[in-house]
C-alpha cells in the first residue's frame, strides 16, 4: 500500500483514500498525484521551489558568462548583457517595471552569485520546509520586488542611478520574515539571528559595493509577512490558494526575463559597446 501527501494541508494518507483524514479536503485523482510526482522528481521533494530559483540563477549566471567569453569575480563583463537578461537600471525601471522583478536572477561576478545562492539554500530550506512553496514564494518574490522598488526610490531620491541586481533583496525578505516568525512566536532566537544577520550585512557592506536600500527594502518587507504567517488560523485550508499563487509568481517570473530580452535598450547598449571595441 502507498501513500500521497494532501495537498491541501500537507497530511499523509493512503493512496486508497479519497478525503484527507486532517482536513477532510478531496485528495487528488490519479491524473493530478502524476503531475505532483512529476514535479517533485523533477526538482526534488525538499524544497522545491528554493530549488527552481536557485537554478534561474545559475543557469543565467551561466549563460552570461558563456556569452562574454570570461568569468568575473566580482562585476560583469558586458552590462549590455545584464540588461537583457533583467538586471535593473534606475531609469530604465519606469519603463519596463518587470525589472524589479527579473534584476533578482541576475548576479555581478562569482562571489555575488556563490554568497546570495548559499543564502538562499539554506534560507530557503529553511522557510520553504517550515512555510511551503506558496508562502515561500510570496515571501522570496515579493520582498525582492519590494527591495528593489525600494532601491529605485532612494537612487532617484539622491539624483543617482543605479545599475543593480542579485537576489539578496530577497535574502533579506527571507530573513526578515524569520525574524518576524521568530517574533511572533515569542522565540528569543530572534535577537540573536537579528544581530548575527546585522553583524554579517554591515560587513559585507564595507568589503562589496551592495545594494543596501534593496536589502533595507525587503527585510522591511518580509518582517510583517514572517509575523502574520505565524498567526495564520489553520493555514492548511489556504495551502491550494498559496500554490496558485507560487505557479503565478514562477510564471511572472519567467515572463520578465523573456520580457527583458525583447528589450531595446540593451541593444542599443550592445550597438554602443561595440562601437568602443567592447567584446
Amino acid at each position: 500500500m502507498g501513500s500521497r501527501i494532501c495537498p491541501h494541508c500537507g497530511a499523509l494518507n493512503s493512496d486508497t483514500e479519497k478525503q484527507c483524514a486532517r482536513c477532510a479536503k478531496s485528495l487528488p485523482g490519479a491524473a493530478a498525484t502524476a503531475v505532483q510526482e512529476a514535479w517533485f522528481s523533477a526538482l526534488g521533494g525538499e524544497a522545491p521551489l528554493t530549488r527552481l530559483y536557485l537554478g534561474i540563477c545559475v543557469i543565467v549566471f551561466a549563460i552570461m558568462t558563456f556569452s562574454a567569453g570570461k568569468l568575473e569575480v566580482l562585476g560583469v563583463a558586458r552590462r549590455s548583457d545584464a540588461l537583457k537578461w533583467g538586471a535593473l537600471f534606475t531609469p530604465l525601471a519606469r519603463e519596463e517595471p518587470w525589472r524589479y522583478l527579473s534584476a533578482t536572477f541576475v548576479h555581478f561576478g562569482v562571489l555575488h552569485i556563490v554568497f546570495n545562492m548559499m543564502a538562499l539554500w539554506d534560507l530557503g530550506r529553511a522557510i520553504e520546509g517550515r512555510l511551503g512553496p506558496g508562502r515561500f514564494a510570496l515571501i522570496f518574490v515579493g520582498t525582492s520586488v519590494a527591495g528593489f522598488v525600494a532601491s529605485d526610490f532612494w537612487y532617484a531620491f539622491g539624483g543617482q542611478p543605479a545599475f543593480t541586481a542579485g537576489a539578496s533583496a530577497g535574502l533579506f525578505g527571507l530573513i526578515g520574515a524569520w525574524v518576524g516568525y521568530l517574533y511572533a512566536a515569542k522565540d528569543p532566537a530572534w535577537k540573536q539571528f537579528l544581530v548575527r544577520v546585522f553583524v554579517y550585512a554591515v560587513i559585507f557592506a564595507i568589503a562589496w559595493p551592495v545594494n543596501n536600500a534593496a536589502h533595507a527594502g525587503g527585510f522591511a518587507a518580509g518582517l510583517p509577512l514572517g509575523f502574520l504567517f505565524y498567526r495564520e488560523n489553520r493555514p492548511w485550508q489556504r495551502n491550494k490558494l498559496f500554490s496558485v499563487v507560487a505557479a503565478v509568481l514562477v510564471l511572472a517570473s519567467f515572463a520578465s526575463i523573456a520580457l527583458s530580452h525583447r528589450s531595446p535598450y540593451w541593444q542599443e547598449l550592445r550597438r554602443v559597446e561595440l562601437e568602443r571595441g567592447e567584446d
